[in-house]
């Protein structure tokens, strides 16, 4: 299976920018890649703190990719971190055979560095990498360890069809390592073909994007969101800003006006506004109620006095 490698990031004295691009790669699909990265870079101290790595599989066009985001081993000359999206682009001719061995790297690319394309780039000489084609790379489908047939033969999993792809339902795992085996379980099961996932999302990324399989950065839980069940995790407070706790949200939002809990947190909100005005109607007429009875103590006053 062929593909090529791509590298966004940035290098000792350089600000960020596309060091390695597939060849032929349209200015279409590095935006859409941007975009991504510009949402992870928003929440990448939350992201940083996840035992696991994010990693997002995007179709565009005439191509797929596989990325994923992340700390590089660098720092920059004033010692801040480098952070990085990389990962592999496969051309359309092979998405059917990345769709089939993607377990495989799922299970494999942290022990392989199989998305690390830091890994081949001389640092000190970064400074001048900008755009640098991407060589031709492969994976030899022959050479592919029992990783891979362990996991399609393995009935616990293939037994639970997971229908919701197939009618365009999400299908949300856990971010965590064993949300990472799940993710490589429900591409086994599905017949639907390739799919965009993102493993780690924040609530801007999956309104962003047609993702099929989600897992929210700060669920760890191994629930599962299935027709009959559906669940809508809470997300963490440090991924939060004050429009997400804004009441309006939880009205528009067309999939937690159906959440049980946020409806009751709606009810109680406007119970406190009522509750708040009923006070502040209160607070009003109490003054203007006893500066009535005032007048009234004067005007009898110079009454007896006339």
């Amino acid at each position: 299976m062929k593909y090529q490698e791509l590298l966004y990031s940035r290098s000792l004295s350089k600000d960020y920018r596309w060091m390695i691009v597939p060849p032929k790669i349209s200015s279409d699909s590095l935006k859409l890649l941007n975009q991504l990265y510009n949402l992870y870079d928003k929440y990448k101290n939350a992201f940083c703190k996840s035992p696991v790595l994010p990693l997002y599989c995007l179709n565009h066009l005439q191509t797929t990719f596989l990325v994923s985001c992340g700390l590089s081993n660098h720092k920059d000359k004033d010692g801040r971190n480098i952070y990085h999206l990389q990962g592999i682009s496969i051309p359309p001719e092979y998405r059917r055979h990345f769709w089939f061995i993607l377990p495989w790297i799922l299970a494999n690319y942290d022990g392989e560095n199989l998305l690390n394309t830091w890994r081949k780039v001389d640092f000190p000489a970064a400074d001048d990498i900008v755009r640098r084609a991407s060589e031709d790379c492969f994976f030899k489908l022959d050479l592919l360890d029992k990783s891979l047939a362990e996991l399609i033969k393995t009935s616990k999993f293939t037994l639970e069809r997971f229908d919701e792809l197939s009618i365009g339902e999400p299908v949300y795992i856990p971010f965590d390592k064993n949300g990472l085996k799940e993710l490589a379980h429900v591409i086994v099961s599905s017949d639907y073909g390739c799919v965009n996932f993102a493993f780690g999302a924040t609530p801007e990324m999956i309104r962003a994007f047609d993702f099929k399989i989600i897992a929210k950065l700060g669920d760890n839980s191994n629930m599962r969101l299935n027709r009959r069940t559906r669940i809508t995790e809470s997300v963490p407070s440090f991924i939060l800003d004050e429009r997400d706790k804004d009441t309006r949200e939880l009205v528009d939002d067309p999939i937690d006006r159906f959440d049980p809990r946020k409806k009751d947190n709606l009810k109680n909100q406007s119970k406190m506004v009522r509750r708040n005005n009923s006070f502040h109607l209160f607070d009003q007429f109490v003054p203007r109620f006893l500066s009535i009875l005032r007048l009234g103590k004067k005007l009898k006053r110079s009454k007896k006095s006339g």
